[in-house]
């Protein structure tokens, strides 16, 4: 029953029936302040309608006082899944990885504004400019904020992998030297030191499964 026909009903006083079907409503705190004064006039001259009121007085304390449900330990899980930035000693990884950011740039801006990169066609070249430029913002950032360097790592890594496979490609077809392509040095650096920088993610696996077999063949 809304509050309207609560207070129309208390106006020409409460009957029982109305009277726990305040009650009701005060044990929810969606009683007015007339209805509250309405009501304790009446369970004062009702025993019954006291009873019930004590009821559900004993009944709200045993659903809101009862003991805590037993809740699993989960903190090894989470920190276990966890990415934590990791500085390195002395924090000389994100400055290193900012450093590497710097020559990524200087090395492809020639490339990206003015479509020289060794002899390729301009639009190519300013392609390869726009890659590198990239690349060098995205170690840049991820020194910045070094907790993205997990999440930049994939796709840094599937780029820089294509580049030194391309490099490799190159160097066997006879068009480049591998003088030429050490310029691509710059950018394992930094996946190096963006992967060090996220963790190291799938190194503590590879350990473990190394000391696995290792206390296997001890044991054999």
């Amino acid at each position: 029953m809304g509050t309207v026909s609560r207070v129309a009903t208390t106006s020409r006083g409460v009957k029982c029936d109305h009277a726990r079907e305040l009650l009701s409503a005060a044990a929810d705190g969606e009683l007015t302040a007339d209805e509250r004064t309405s009501l304790d006039h009446h369970v004062e001259g009702c025993t019954g309608c006291r009873s019930h009121a004590d009821r559900i007085a004993q009944l709200d304390r045993r659903v809101r006082v009862r003991p805590a449900e037993a809740v699993p330990d989960l903190v090894d899980v989470v920190t276990a899944r966890a990415r934590p930035a990791r500085l390195g000693r002395g924090g000389w990884i994100r400055p290193a990885l900012a450093w590497v950011a710097l020559v990524i740039f200087v090395q492809n801006v020639p490339a990206l504004v003015l479509g020289d990169a060794g002899g390729a066609d301009t639009h190519v070249a300013r392609h390869i400019g726009a890659f590198g430029v990239a690349l060098a913002f995205g170690f840049a950032f991820a020194a910045w904020k070094p907790h993205r360097a997990f999440g930049l790592l994939p796709f840094t890594a599937a780029l820089v992998a294509t580049i030194a496979l391309s490099a490799v490609f190159d160097m066997l077809d006879g068009g480049r030297t591998a003088l030429a392509e050490a310029a691509h040095i710059s950018e394992l650096v930094g996946l190096t030191l963006l992967w060090m920088l996220a963790g190291s993610p799938g190194w503590r696996g590879l350990r473990r499964r190394g000391a696995g077999r290792a206390r296997s063949a001890t044991v054999a």
